[in-house]
């Protein structure tokens, strides 16, 4: 019988047998490694993960392994492993990516600690060296985030990419993956619990991203597939939030916008990029969403021809879906 796992780590891998030993490697070093549970998710990959995968299997009882007989996405496969796991604590534990030792420790701390935390994640730094472990890398070079704020992730996912959360999320909650999603399922993920939870980013460094030099990662290499689906996926939530916020808010939220709106776009994206030089740790938020929530706005409070008037305006530069349906929504209520 397995012992019951404090954290249940799962590893999704496809086509990653570069990496994949020292993925396993990198989580049995984990100081909390007794009470570590390994589940490993097989995507039906072409290369030869499965063998090394085995190797570790038959000496270590708490590496679960699983293989699918078709390529899914990687929300279905942590879905997939998610359902089996035994811990109190879930986190992706992505193949390339690497840890510090004590990694789990620190953010198991924090969930034990604070029962309003859901979930804790913390900065990495950026690595540009394949299977580079913590302890090795020299360029000491991390994301620059703000914190954690439900408005700001509306916009852009600031969480990074090995997070930790309570695994009660899934079995009580009933909060999962949009198996559908290909990039965006974990930004999604955030959403939902934030609309419940309390989030807790730590800036202290406790792992490693890798990014391919060739920029193979999927999040990195069509930038313009994750705007679409990004795009897509936040609307609903976007538009939840602005037509239930209380009137204050909503008038602070216009406010600040309308000092954007205004000005030419260009000029409003020259802007932007200046002030991310200048001020890196806060948020500039993107035009297309700027102008989503002031339209937004707009329509709540009846303002339908000045709604109208700035949709024209963002679509003569940009091509955005979701504004062409806020479009037709304000001609109908005009007509």
């Amino acid at each position: 019988m397995r012992k019951q796992p404090l954290v249940s780590a799962i590893v999704s891998v496809y086509n990653s047998e570069r990496c994949i030993r020292g993925k396993i490697e990198d989580l049995l070093n984990q100081t909390i490694v007794d009470n570590l549970e390994i589940i490993i998710v097989n995507s039906d990959s072409k290369e030869n993960e499965e063998e090394i995968i085995q190797e570790y299997t038959v000496a270590y009882p708490n590496i679960i392994y699983l293989r699918t007989e078709e390529r899914e996405t990687i929300y279905k496969a942590w879905n997939r492993g998610i359902k089996i796991s035994k811990g109190k604590y879930i986190t992706n534990a992505n193949a390339d990516d690497r840890l510090k030792m004590d990694a789990f420790e620190v953010l198991v701390n924090v969930l034990e600690k604070d029962n309003n935390i859901a979930l804790v994640y913390a900065n990495q730094y950026i690595s540009n060296i394949p299977n580079e472990k913590f302890n090795e890398i020299k360029t000491k070079k991390k994301w620059i985030i703000p914190q954690f704020d439900y408005f700001v992730q509306l916009d852009r996912c600031v969480v990074l990419s090995q997070p930790m959360w309570r695994s009660s999320l899934h079995f009580e909650d009933n909060i999962w993956f949009d198996e559908n999603l290909e990039i965006c399922g974990d930004h999604k993920f955030v959403l939902k619990i934030q609309k419940k939870y309390s989030i807790r980013y730590l800036q202290s460094v406790l792992g490693t991203f890798y990014v391919d030099k060739k920029r193979t990662n999927r999040s990195l290499n069509n930038l313009k597939y994750l705007e679409i689906e990004k795009t897509n996926m936040t609307s609903n939530f976007i538009c939840h939030y602005i037509n239930t916020i209380d009137e204050k808010n909503l008038w602070v939220i216009k406010k600040m916008f309308t000092c954007k709106v205004v000005l030419p776009i260009p000029i409003l994206r020259g802007l932007n990029i200046i002030k991310n030089i200048v001020l890196p740790n806060k948020h500039q938020f993107t035009h297309e969403f700027v102008y989503y929530v002031y339209i937004l706005i707009c329509m709540r409070l009846g303002e339908y021809g000045k709604a109208l008037y700035y949709s024209n305006k963002l679509l003569k530069r940009k091509d955005s879906a979701r504004i062409k349906l806020l479009k037709e929504k304000i001609i109908t209520k005009i007509n």
